[in-house]
């Protein structure tokens, strides 16, 4: 949004603190912070201090997230654990934090970052795949309690866009060409993704299913899940 103060946060200080001021130079307002999405309480208080310090918080971006891979006879319990705490306890978290003010202000947005593989069956990203449907199943049922609130909740599900999500994943019997191998669509520019998160975020969109081929799949196991589960 043009003129809005963007508050970034990261698990890697200087890493946020980077992409913050890149974003400075180039003219938007932006702070950094850092946090682990896990610690709810530390995510409770970031949030609070954003809020305080910019007499509200319009819009949450859940977006921290972890990739995994692997049979799921080599994924251990530890690897499922890290995978749950962080892409689904992390946006529970954010969801904690921004709920009870954005309700009392009378309204807000919260934008959870999903996959295609939260709506798709998602063969050697079963763990990936379960914490996505989770935040799916969450953001559906968060918008329908917030109507009443003036709280919008959309899920993003878009493919894979190309970030380092695979360079930091964890691999259980998989290197990472294997791992991208087995993503049955295409890598998508995160540039021109960040454009149609936007505008369906705008719109206040349930979902953001994008690209076209996603959006195709998804119907069609809405349709037939049986005719998608051997794709």
């Amino acid at each position: 949004h043009s003129g809005a103060t963007v508050v970034m946060t990261d698990v890697d200080r200087a890493a946020c603190e980077e992409a913050a001021s890149r974003l400075r130079e180039s003219g938007h307002a932006a702070e950094a912070a850092a946090l682990d999405v896990r610690d709810g309480e530390a995510f409770a208080a970031c949030f609070a201090t954003a809020w305080a310090r910019h007499g509200r918080v319009d819009l949450l971006f859940n977006n921290a997230g972890i990739g995994a891979a692997g049979d799921a006879r080599d994924v251990d319990a530890t690897t499922w654990r890290q995978v749950v705490e962080i892409n689904l306890m992390g946006v529970i978290h954010g969801c904690q934090a921004a709920w009870p003010r954005m309700a009392a202000a009378g309204g807000g947005q919260i934008v959870n970052t999903a996959s295609a593989f939260g709506l798709l069956p998602g063969p050697l990203y079963a763990a990936y795949s379960a914490t996505k449907h989770g935040v799916v199943g969450l953001s559906r049922s968060l918008r329908a309690e917030g109507k009443a609130l003036g709280i919008g909740v959309t899920a993003v599900c878009p493919g894979f866009i190309r970030t380092r999500i695979l360079d930091n994943a964890l691999m259980a019997g998989v290197d990472r060409d294997s791992a991208e191998a087995a993503v049955p669509f295409r890598f998508l520019d995160a540039e021109k993704s960040v454009r149609t998160i936007l505008r369906g975020v705008r719109r206040n969109r349930a979902r953001v299913v994008f690209p076209w081929e996603i959006r195709a799949l998804w119907w069609l196991d809405r349709l037939s899940p049986p005719l998608v589960d051997v794709i």
